[in-house]
């Protein structure tokens, strides 16, 4: 009875393995892949068909930023590129303003009038312009520079925290003091007290 389980079970899995690979991989390619034979292909005007833009929180993390920065210069890209390319999947509070940057300095402006022009006040997209202007200013490659940088904001973001955890260590001591003394009076003090009371 085991064996004829077992091998039903195998008959089942064969048929499902086998039997529809075609649809299983046009399925997986509409999923994965949302453009035909990938995103590599061009379509009739010459262009790359647009970047799939990120999930609804989007990248948020400046230091993240800066090394994905640094990846596309090592790998060759433009700074106009790679910036581009950020602006795809950027959350929408960074990807927003920094369209007209990307926008001007396609059109061939200077990297300070680039800024000036776009009217960026958030302070993560200043941070992230500071960080870019030595490679965009002197063309020299800077990926040693963003990955250096990139470091240096996760130790403050890693030091920001820890702050905030010794600060919220205080903050409790009062909470949890009211919660547990009562509580500790309730359980602990008045049942001896009761018990010492004559009968």
């Amino acid at each position: 009875m085991a064996g004829a389980t077992v091998a039903a079970v195998l008959a089942l899995a064969a048929f499902l393995v086998f039997a529809d690979q075609a649809g299983i991989r046009s399925t997986l390619k509409r999923r994965v892949l949302p453009w035909p034979d990938g995103a590599r292909r061009r379509d009739e005007t010459g262009r790359r068909p647009p970047t799939v833009p990120a999930g609804p929180g989007g990248l948020g993390d400046i230091a993240m930023i800066l090394e994905l920065i640094g990846a596309m210069l090592d790998a060759g890209a433009g700074l106009g590129r790679a910036l581009e390319l950020i602006v795809t999947l950027a959350a929408p509070e960074l990807g927003r303003p920094l369209r007209p940057v990307v926008s001007a300095l396609a059109i061939g402006a200077d990297w300070d009038t680039a800024w000036r022009s776009s009217g960026v006040r958030s302070t993560q997209l200043l941070a992230l312009r500071d960080a870019l202007s030595f490679a965009a200013r002197t063309g020299a490659p800077s990926s040693a520079l963003l990955y250096a940088q990139a470091a240096r904001l996760r130790r403050e973001q890693f030091r920001a925290a820890e702050k905030r955890a010794a600060a919220l260590g205080v903050k409790l001591v009062i909470p949890l003091g009211l919660c547990s003394l009562p509580a500790f009076v309730c359980l602990g003090v008045v049942p001896v007290l009761l018990a010492m009371l004559p009968a």
